[in-house]
């Protein structure tokens, strides 16, 4: 059927939705054109193993380095508040400081096309503040919270240049495998770096070490692992993303972004509303996992090697729910993949306000990890369609700012709530209330999120396979 006949048919859509399907259909050949069928295979591994990579401060810093801020640096409370306290603030400040770099740092990797530069500088950042938490002892408590800072930074600024160099290799459902595998990937490689690191701390007395030292050689595993599987993203092609139109400087760049987005263009006032669905969902989902190891400590006083058991556990369900999810949303389409995934989510943190009980905390963990990365790995393939040719950088920086911002005002709204109740289960609700509200946001985009905005059309596609 051809495109005329085919967006013709469908009356329902709005003229928002058929603008946006007409533009990703014209949106010019795949950012991958250039690369050989070897290169493009080459170049999908080294993705993928940047998940795996990173992944690994992903699961160790919310188990051993949780419980070595909470329970080692500031046990006995030397700065007046609770440990968890401590640790949910200092996510807020890295969350805070993350949304205010991004977007420059995303803008000049736009204009200059240096989004795998910007990578291995954010890569590094990241894996020499975690070894740095390595180096430096305890009692350094300033130093401690300033490497969790800057690795935490790193860690974020990664996930942008990922998510940008997505639509040079993978468009469509490509994508969403893609996507899924990546996510799956990064449960693999995090739940294998946890369990070496869980390895040296359980064999600490026959190795001479303390706790602390033993969960200080934890942290060095922790970015020696981030670092080395980065590795050979730095060495592989990922097409071409060069388009016309750049600004000469990183403030005209954003500017310019900005202005595309608050324009009356059907197309990107759809992908502002996607956006904005999606900033408030991975804010409160980001927040959530931070927090949900916080929860466990002080409310079930886990000890460290209960959490690295039930983040486990939630690692390893987590792996086939990603794949599940992907291919569901292959399948379906990405809105039902999306709402299934939504709602287990509304679950886990509705019950998670009332368990009491270990069998019921595990029992919720592996509701977590069924429905983890469901929603994540979908939203990063959708916006990695919508996003326009030339701004992948600024797309995912502005996806990034926005969940970090969203964040920070959520550790900072469930800090608060901890502080004034002692319970950290009481800033639960404050999650709650920002997944709905993302979900309902993303909810009027509409058939964007269908089977039918959801095809192989080009780097920013909506048109299904064979309806072209």
């Amino acid at each position: 059927m051809n495109r005329t006949k085919r967006l013709s048919s469908k009356k329902s859509l709005s003229r928002v939705e058929r603008d946006v399907i007409e533009r990703n259909h014209t949106a010019g050949p795949s950012m991958a054109a250039g690369l050989s069928a070897g290169s493009l295979r080459g170049a999908s591994v080294a993705w993928v193993m940047l998940d795996w990579g990173a992944s690994a401060f992903s699961t160790i810093s919310i188990t051993l380095l949780v419980a070595y801020v909470e329970k080692v640096v500031f046990a006995g409370d030397p700065w007046g508040v609770p440990g968890g306290v401590v640790w949910a603030w200092t996510l807020a400040v890295a969350m805070l400081l993350a949304a205010v770099v991004a977007p420059w740092v995303a803008a000049w990797a736009d204009r200059t096309q240096a989004h795998r530069q910007a990578l291995l500088a954010s890569v590094l950042l990241g894996s020499i503040a975690a070894i740095g938490l390595a180096l430096v002892p305890p009692s350094a408590r300033l130093a401690v919270v300033a490497a969790t800072i800057l690795a935490s930074i790193g860690f974020d600024l990664s996930a942008i240049f990922t998510g940008s160099l997505l639509p040079r290799i993978a468009v469509g459902k490509k994508a969403d495998r893609l996507s899924a595998i990546g996510y799956a990937a990064g449960y693999a490689g995090g739940a294998i770096a946890l369990v070496i690191a869980t390895g040296v701390f359980s064999s600490r007395a026959a190795s001479g070490l303390s706790d602390s030292g033993a969960l200080r050689v934890a942290f060095a595993i922790m970015g020696g692992w981030w670092l080395l599987f980065s590795l050979p993203a730095f060495f592989v092609r990922f097409g071409d993303g060069r388009q016309e139109g750049h600004s000469a400087t990183s403030a005209g760049e954003l500017l310019g972004f900005a202005r595309e987005l608050a324009a009356r263009d059907g197309c990107h006032r759809a992908l502002a509303r996607v956006l904005t669905g999606a900033v408030l969902l991975l804010g409160a989902m980001q927040t959530a996992i931070g927090q949900f190891s916080s929860v466990a400590l002080q409310e079930f006083h886990l000890e460290a090697g209960d959490l690295v058991r039930l983040v486990l556990l939630v690692q390893v369900v987590a792996l086939p729910g990603a794949l599940v999810s992907g291919w569901l949303s292959t399948v379906w389409g990405r809105w039902p993949a999306l709402v299934l995934s939504l709602s287990g989510w509304v679950t886990v943190l509705a019950l998670a306000g009332f368990v009491s009980q270990r069998w019921q905390l595990t029992a919720l963990a592996v509701l977590l990890g069924v429905v983890l990365g469901g929603a994540a790995s979908v939203l990063r393939a959708t916006v990695a369609g919508l996003a326009p040719p030339g701004r992948f950088g600024a797309t995912f920086g502005l996806l990034n700012v926005g969940s970090k911002l969203a964040g920070f005002l959520a550790s900072v709204v469930f800090g608060g709530a901890y502080a004034l109740t002692g319970h950290p289960r009481a800033g639960l609700v404050a999650l709650l209330v920002q997944l709905v509200a993302g979900w309902w946001f993303l909810a009027r985009a509409g058939t964007l999120l269908s089977p039918l905005g959801h095809g192989e059309a080009g780097p920013t596609t909506g048109i299904k396979d064979g309806e072209r």
